[in-house]
């Protein structure tokens, strides 16, 4: 029995790493790629089941194989992870606007602090109002070239965010009319900030996932290879 479920779970583990590789290779007709994640969510299931069985529901005693099931139980812990996060994740991002190509995030971030700052030097030129660009110098330039925190964003509870617009809202009080009109297109500055600090934290924390998962599958299969060559290795001296 043991010999069975080993060679089935060694044969699902190197089917669901080539997970990763179909991924990388887009170009050949090898079914759809959300037809592979839907196989690489049963068969990890499955996998987890079949681990058990070749175990017999027990820790192993022998230091490789005590390694062998912590790294088994890492990736699939940070499998199911990844399913939650899939499932949590995409709702989030959609709210906050069009997908965006995580490389180009930082430069979006940085033309939005341009913007402002030509707000505010209208202010300061125009209108000869020192109001709108002092707020800029104390509060708006550090936080529109802010890089999100991890989590905040996602969850909607992004402390500094909500400080910095109080401050505006409380800033617009003392005003003119056309410094009002200034402010508004800041407050719309801040609500575009946010909406980038959400996809880039998204696709932050799933770049990090993936640094975290896929490393560990490929340090599982080093472990499984030196599982097996023992286990050939000394049933042949028995």
């Amino acid at each position: 029995v043991a010999v069975y479920t080993g060679t089935l779970l060694l044969l699902l583990v190197l089917v669901l790493t080539f997970f990763n590789a179909r991924k990388k290779l887009p170009f050949f007709p090898l079914l759809s790629a959300s037809t592979w994640l839907q196989a690489h969510i049963y068969l990890g299931w499955l996998c987890c089941f079949v681990f058990l069985l070749h175990t017999s529901g027990r820790l192993p005693s022998g230091r490789l194989e005590l390694i062998l099931a912590g790294v088994f139980f890492a990736v699939a812990a940070s499998g199911a992870f990844g399913l939650w996060l899939s499932r949590w994740l995409p709702p989030r991002l959609v709210r906050s606007g069009e997908s965006l190509v995580f490389e180009r995030i930082p430069a979006l971030r940085h033309r939005l602090a341009d913007e402002a700052l030509g707000i505010v030097r209208r202010a300061e030129t125009e209108l000869q109002s020192s109001t709108l660009p002092d707020f800029h110098l104390r509060v708006l330039h550090g936080y529109f070239l802010r890089v999100p925190p991890l989590i905040a964003p996602l969850i909607g509870d992004d402390p500094e965010f909500h400080r910095v617009r109080q401050e505006l809202e409380s800033t617009r009080r003392y005003l003119n009319t056309s410094e009002e009109n200034l402010a508004r297109s800041l407050a719309d500055l801040l609500e575009a900030k946010r909406n980038l600090d959400v996809q880039y934290a998204g696709q932050r924390l799933l770049k990090l996932w993936l640094f975290l998962h896929i490393p560990l599958t490929y340090a599982l299969l080093v472990f499984i290879a030196a599982h097996v060559w023992l286990v050939i290795h000394f049933s042949h001296r028995l």
